[in-house]
């Protein structure tokens, strides 16, 4: 089966080398991905992302360059955080191999997925973490399981490339699925509506808000589903204003 690749891309935030951006532009050409994105990138355009890009400088002329990680995700509809972080509120976590399975599945039903990488020496924030549907794992030893960024590029484009010709069951899903833009907004509808309600103290909300979105995350959401629940809201709202 072809790879529906231009549905896939690969997400630096806030790359400090400019020699890995040009590593992992060649790590994503090796494997058969093009689409680079980069999020305020710290060095770019630069010398260095393109004498180790290799031939896979056509990757580093059509990377995308943006300000913020929400325009880089804002129209995905399964976004994947590679993290070797612990979080106090766990998070669906799937390891490389079994993740490239259902990104290949995504992409091919022509859905955008986006998989990020964070900074050389911290990685993504829980903010950023907390935007991805899944947390994404490369198992390592434990005395050193720390890897270069273009590294683990590398570990997952191959994982991808690897499973891209195995046939993919046909999605049982009858509507597109919100994308992260609209799954964000009906999470904040959400978030708004328990406010009011008063089953919520936003003065002390603890961690049930984080656990809600990361239920609606884990969901995925269909037009249908998730425009009920839009409308739902809107009503629950109204009745509110009028008590």
């Amino acid at each position: 089966m072809i790879l529906q690749s231009e549905h896939i891309c690969i997400v630096l935030v806030e790359t400090s080398h400019p020699g890995n951006i040009g590593s992992t532009a060649r790590a994503m050409k090796n494997m058969g991905l093009h689409n680079l994105v980069l999020v305020n990138p710290k060095k770019f355009p630069h010398g260095d992302a393109r004498a180790l890009a290799g031939n896979a400088i056509d990757v580093i002329e059509n990377a995308k360059v943006v300000e913020t990680l929400a325009e880089a995700i804002g129209d995905a509809k399964l976004v994947y955080a590679t993290s070797a972080r612990e979080r106090s509120i766990g998070w669906p976590s799937m390891h490389a191999e079994n993740a490239a399975k259902e990104v290949i599945e995504f992409a091919n039903e022509k859905n955008k997925v986006a998989i990020l990488f964070g900074r050389e020496d911290r990685g993504l924030t829980n903010e950023e973490l907390q935007l991805a549907n899944k947390h994404l794992i490369i198992p390592a030893d434990d005395d050193y399981p720390v890897l270069n960024i273009s590294q683990s590029v590398q570990i997952i484009c191959y994982e991808i490339f690897k499973q891209s010709s195995q046939k993919i069951l046909k999605s049982w899903q009858d509507y597109p699925s919100y994308n992260q833009e609209q799954l964000q907004r009906l999470v904040e509808h959400f978030n708004s509506t328990a406010i009011d309600l008063g089953v919520v103290d936003p003065d002390n909300p603890k961690q049930i808000l984080t656990r809600m979105e990361r239920m609606f995350r884990r969901l995925y959401p269909d037009q249908m589903e998730g425009n009920f629940l839009r409308g739902f809201l809107d009503k629950v709202d109204k009745l509110i204003k009028r008590s």
